[in-house]
């Protein structure tokens, strides 16, 4: 009687012992899949930022080409009939608070551009700063070198819950993109419709008193549509830029 005691009782030691074993192999899957869940979605992320990125930065350069057209042309075009008009239409340049010059124009159109060129930078330059140091400091292998199951599963949580947090930074970086592109694609539009608008009245002096007010008063909306800060110092974008700009597309 006393041996199939012993050999039952060593049986159940054994039987717990494949049972604890199982459940370690299954910690260590559930860290595994937990772990590759988590640098899935964090990828997927990155992927969507870098994407909105291009977008955003294409919609800048496309900015900075209008700009320099319209500084170009339009308003290029309205100071050479200023100034080959009267006194008292000279006397309007005053009112852009700018060097006018048919001689500056040109290098004035590319420094509007390098501005944007600028801003694109600090675009670029805002969503690295975002990613700098949100990358999980713990890789799936990493979970596989734990001492014990237990472990495992505790790292990849621990894991998960920072790809979470860098997730989270990630989206609200991409929504200050998409509010960049919107505005910059605000500004184009207004600035290309206004520019075709001041195409179809403009004229060659101030002859027509009327038809000349009609130009000068274009070409101010113009310049002030593409003064209208889109971007904050910070990297944020400017609030309510339609709504300000609006206002110049009435006149």
């Amino acid at each position: 009687m006393p041996l199939p005691l012993l050999l039952w009782a060593g049986g159940l030691i054994a039987g717990a012992g494949v049972v604890k074993g199982v459940g370690a192999m299954s910690d260590f899957e559930d860290a595994k899949r937990v772990g590759k869940s988590a640098e899935k979605h964090y990828r997927k992320a990155k992927d969507k930022l870098e994407n909105q990125r291009i977008k955003t930065n294409s919609d800048f350069e496309n900015l900075g080409r209008v700009k320099l057209s319209v500084f170009t042309t339009q308003i290029k075009h309205l100071v050479q009939v200023v100034n080959n008009s009267g006194k008292n239409a000279r006397s309007r340049l005053s009112h852009f608070n700018q060097d006018f010059s048919v001689q500056n124009l040109k290098d004035m159109g590319a420094f509007e551009f390098d501005s944007l060129k600028i801003e694109n930078g600090l675009v670029s330059g805002a969503v690295a700063g975002v990613l700098v140091g949100l990358g999980p400091a713990l890789a799936v292998g990493g979970f596989m070198l734990a001492s014990k199951a237990e472990e495992a599963l505790t790292l990849a949580r621990e894991y998960e819950a920072e790809v979470d947090i860098a997730i989270a930074k990630i989206k609200g970086s991409r929504r200050i993109l998409e509010a960049l592109s919107v505005n910059a694609h605000e500004m184009s539009s207004a600035l290309i419709e206004l520019a075709q608008r001041f195409d179809v009245v403009k004229v060659d002096d101030d002859s027509d008193l009327m038809a000349f007010e009609k130009m000068f008063a274009l070409g101010m909306a113009l310049k002030n549509i593409a003064n209208t800060p889109i971007m904050e110092s910070d990297g944020n974008a400017s609030e309510n830029v339609k709504a300000k700009i609006s206002g110049y597309l009435e006149i």
